[in-house]
């Protein structure tokens, strides 16, 4: 398995095959964000799109991730805002790998992920710690 990030002249070419895999994880934002918003915020450079491919399988890619640097007053992070696909045990590693040498090349001193609470036992593993849980109350105004 390969993780590779899609150069910006080539997301379209992707984007058919990598939007149904983002749509699941865009799915839980609760309406926060839509398919198309991520599409334009790659096209905008906001965020980078990488994908996991299964060299095996005919290139098939089985995962899709969306990255962008966060910069704070003291520090700046490489954050996984968006991942979708399948068999994340098995591609884990080789992300975390390739995000970790991206984020040093890029300045950044670690790495932010958002995602379901169900991830934090796979996560463990690789030293990542929970820092915060969201809330979110919806505002009936009627």
């Amino acid at each position: 398995m390969i993780c590779t990030a899609v150069p910006l002249e080539a997301t379209d070419i992707v984007w058919g095959d990598v939007s149904a895999m983002l749509n699941k994880a865009i799915q839980t934002s609760g309406g926060k964000y839509h398919i198309d918003d991520i599409y334009r915020h790659i096209k905008e450079g906001y965020y980078n799109l990488w994908l996991i491919i299964d060299e095996k399988e005919d290139e098939k890619v089985i995962a899709a991730i969306t990255t962008r640097l966060i910069e704070y007053p003291n520090r700046r992070a490489l954050a996984m805002d968006w991942v979708g696909g399948k068999r994340m045990s098995e591609w884990l590693p080789i992300a975390l790998e390739k995000f970790n040498s991206f984020a040093k090349d890029c300045g950044c001193s670690h790495l932010e992920g958002y995602g379901r609470k169900a991830w934090t036992k796979v996560l463990k593993s690789y030293n990542w710690k929970p820092e915060y849980i969201a809330y979110r109350m919806e505002i009936d105004n009627g």
